[in-house]
């Protein structure tokens, strides 16, 4: 009889709920955090810094979600294995956190504190402006995103 472990995941959602679409991370991880998936810790955070470092080390596999700034049409979805490719240098997150996301991940990798599997997904955003509502392309961009993300939590397990 074998004996599988089920795999921790963290998924850390980012965003800023008062600036229009920065809040499409904080949106993704409140759908995730509905289905009430077995072996996943769901945060939302609106604070970018190296405490969060920490928060992951127990995890097998880590998914990062944020709004990026326009580049592509709003709501497209981008998704980073970062086991196998990099950010690409011109991929602009909604930065209104204290810490770039970027730099965070490769002080990680650098103290070798990443977990071995990390994806980022970016939900491309159009409007960031404070007091601005999430725009309708950003929210079906949410609902792909969460689909992705189950998709590959599912992959991943079977």
């Amino acid at each position: 009889m074998t004996h599988l472990s089920i795999l921790h995941t963290f998924i850390l959602g980012i965003g800023n709920a008062w600036r229009g679409d920065d809040a499409a991370g904080l949106l993704v991880a409140q759908a995730l955090r509905a289905h009430d998936l077995p072996g996943v810790t769901v945060i939302a955070t609106s604070v970018v810094d190296p405490s969060l470092i920490d928060a992951w080390q127990k995890a097998d596999r880590l998914i990062v979600v944020d709004a990026v700034m326009p580049g592509a049409a709003p709501g497209t979805v981008h998704c980073f294995d970062l086991s196998r490719e990099s950010l690409p240098g011109n991929l602009s997150f909604c930065s209104s956190h204290a810490f770039d996301l970027t730099a965070l991940l490769d002080l990680a990798r650098t103290l070798h504190r990443l977990p071995p599997h990390v994806w980022v997904f970016g939900v491309e955003g159009h409007e960031f402006a404070h007091g601005q509502a999430v725009c309708a392309a950003v929210r079906q961009g949410v609902n792909r995103c969460v689909a992705a993300i189950l998709e590959l939590l599912d992959a991943a397990t079977a």
